[in-house]
């Protein structure tokens, strides 16, 4: 009964706003010029639906009775909703990766990760006990619609392996601020980004926070990079995109390959998600206009907080550990990056930290060739906009990155 009561009440909450926003819209006109009534509607009603106020905000005096399991319970309540694609798009299928059927040897993966390694090799160990061994990660593969596939009678548009020599293919981790999201909450997004590209599309469901805390995620990341190689896919020929937390990880998990000197063909990054230590202006002067919003660091429920270490006291050393490149990729080393395009929104709350990435990357290769380090900031645009796919920012956005994509 609690429940349902819970639930009217946000509907009538979701009314007020949908009314709030758009009687705001004809009488004060757009919060931003190039956003139609139905986007300002959506982004409040997202904004009041993430917005968290509790009665007692939480602090570091009273982490130890936050329950992190009922916290992961509530996000799995309000997670991302599924999305789908049309066959003009594409088609997907779901599978799974059999953790045990990929070999990784932590001496050689993980050296010189210090820290982070430690815990890498460790996860590693418990996915060689006997309950870990059946451990599996899964995904889904898109196949679109602009797919060149070969005529042969034999050929499965849903190999895991590649379907001719060079075959090129996108490895996607989804964003939700490593809490929320799926593979099914971005199939929209992947399908339109693998169609624009002409390439399939691999997207992981990798591990949670806060029950899964760092480094879960990129431990999943890359055993699915390396499910590929182990397919035939060389690593040349894979393409690291993600969204938010999964454009976080996708540096992560390119930052961890370049320390085993393993490259890949390039990255797509939206509205990545680069610093998990500093809060910028730009968190406040965007506050009204993106959608995300989050308690500060100083509070145990920050993401950054509960997915880095979930019920741990802020501190300094901990601020130094989540400045370590694999967790905060915009402090890493981009000497001869691979080719990357970053998109951003001009109004999301860190836009200042994406910036300073593409900075970073930029002033690491001051002779790299014009297009193979692009930054894209697009004008009244928020956080991850293109997930609003009818919005046309984000139609031409997504044909960007596919065209980058397919160019590399």
């Amino acid at each position: 009964m609690s429940e349902l009561f819970s639930k009217a009440t946000l509907i009538i909450s979701m009314v007020a706003v949908a009314a709030q926003s758009t009687l705001s819209y004809y009488i004060k006109g757009p919060r931003c010029p190039k956003w139609p009534l139905w986007f300002q509607v959506h982004r409040d009603a997202i904004h009041r639906a993430i917005r968290t106020k509790p009665k007692s905000q939480p602090t570091d005096e009273t982490i130890d009775q936050i329950d992190f399991e009922q916290v992961a319970a509530l996000n799995l309540k309000w997670d991302l909703p599924e999305s789908d694609i049309s066959a003009e798009i594409g088609t997907y299928r779901k599978s799974a990766i059999e953790v045990s059927d990929v070999q990784i040897d932590p001496a050689s993966a993980f050296a010189g990760c210090g820290l982070a390694g430690t815990k890498l090799a460790a996860l590693t160990a418990a996915d060689c006990t006997e309950e870990g061994s059946l451990r599996k990660i899964s995904f889904e593969l898109t196949v679109p619609a602009s797919f060149n596939l070969p005529t042969t009678a034999d050929t499965d548009a849903f190999s895991n392996k590649p379907l001719f020599p060079g075959e090129r293919i996108i490895l996607y981790l989804h964003g939700g601020a490593y809490k929320l999201g799926s593979a099914a909450s971005h199939r929209g997004l992947t399908g339109r980004i693998a169609n624009h590209a002409t390439l399939r599309c691999l997207t992981i469901n990798y591990r949670l926070a806060p029950l899964h805390p760092f480094p879960a995620q990129l431990h999943d990341a890359y055993i699915a990079f390396m499910y590929l190689v182990s397919h035939g896919f060389a690593p040349k020929d894979i393409v690291i995109a993600g969204d938010s937390a999964g454009g976080n990880l996708s540096l992560a998990l390119v930052v961890l390959l370049r320390k085993a000197c393993i490259s890949v063909r390039g990255l797509l990054l939206l509205s990545p998600w680069s610093d998990l230590t500093t809060e910028r202006p730009s968190l406040q002067r965007n506050a009204k206009f993106d959608f995300l919003c989050a308690p500060p660091l100083a509070s145990p429920l920050n993401p950054a907080r509960t997915f880095y270490a979930p019920g741990r006291k802020l501190s300094v050393e901990m601020l130094d550990e989540m400045a370590y490149p694999l967790v905060s990729p915009v402090y890493a080393d981009f000497v001869d990056f691979p080719p990357t395009l970053v998109q951003a929104g001009e109004k999301e709350i860190i836009v200042d930290e994406i910036s300073q990435l593409f900075e970073n990357i930029a002033a690491a290769n001051p002779h790299a060739s014009q297009g193979r380090y692009v930054y894209e900031c697009y004008a009244d645009m928020i956080h991850v906009f293109q997930q609003f796919l009818n919005l046309p920012d984000a139609q031409q956005a997504i044909a960007r990155a596919g065209a980058f994509i397919k160019a590399l």
